[in-house]
């Protein structure tokens, strides 16, 4: 039986971000070419995640035959940077309760990060259907310096959520880091991923 860990979607997400330098966080040069917007927007309505373009721009997706990951960044703040990983549970070898397990993923989150501390943890209701999401607050010392040579303060949140479909359970993993121009990251920041979810309900599958 096929071994799955919780985590592989967002360590795959991670493990983009590890090989990105501390200057393009902010964003990349600006140049010409043939974009492939329309694709990922087509994607996106596919798999029913949609997120509010003038709050987060989706910039890739992953398409595997049981899982999907989005990566986002801020359109309002461009140290903003998200992803989320859509499973969609495989009879007998996918453990839903442990994918929704926020907690199992601190680890994958922490690993290389300087300063890494959970700030709280909370369990929130989303929409009217009662969708219930867990998340947890955590603050780094960000890769990227300020004039004085100093980390930036980054500041995340990890959340997962669970939604039933005809076809099975349909577990997401949420991550939002912002690396040095935002205070602090909340639920508020995440909360249009979320409203994503319950909005879809499943759709897609």
């Amino acid at each position: 039986m096929e071994r799955w860990s919780p985590g592989v979607g967002m360590v795959a997400g991670l493990a983009v971000l590890a090989f990105v330098p501390g200057c393009l966080l902010f964003g990349p040069p600006a140049r010409s070419y043939r974009s492939n917007r329309e694709v990922l927007a087509a994607t996106a309505e596919a798999c029913g995640f949609v997120v509010d373009p003038e709050r987060y721009v989706l910039e890739g997706v992953d398409v595997r035959e049981d899982s999907v990951t989005f990566q986002h960044r801020g359109a309002e703040r461009a140290g903003d940077h998200a992803w989320v990983v859509r499973f969609s549970q495989k009879s007998t070898e996918q453990d839903p309760v442990a994918l929704a397990d926020v907690f199992s993923l601190l680890s994958v989150i922490a690993k290389g990060r300087e300063g890494f501390a959970v700030r709280d943890e909370r369990a929130v209701e989303v929409g009217a259907e009662g969708m219930r999401a867990r998340y947890v607050r955590y603050h780094f010392d960000s890769p990227i310096h300020g004039e004085d040579g100093k980390p930036l303060p980054a500041h995340g949140i990890l959340a997962s959520a669970r939604v039933d479909s005809p076809e099975g359970p349909i577990v997401y993993q949420l991550k939002l880091d912002n690396h040095g121009d935002r205070e602090d990251v909340g639920w508020a920041e995440l909360r249009p991923f979320v409203e994503a979810i319950a909005r879809s309900r499943g759709a897609g599958e």
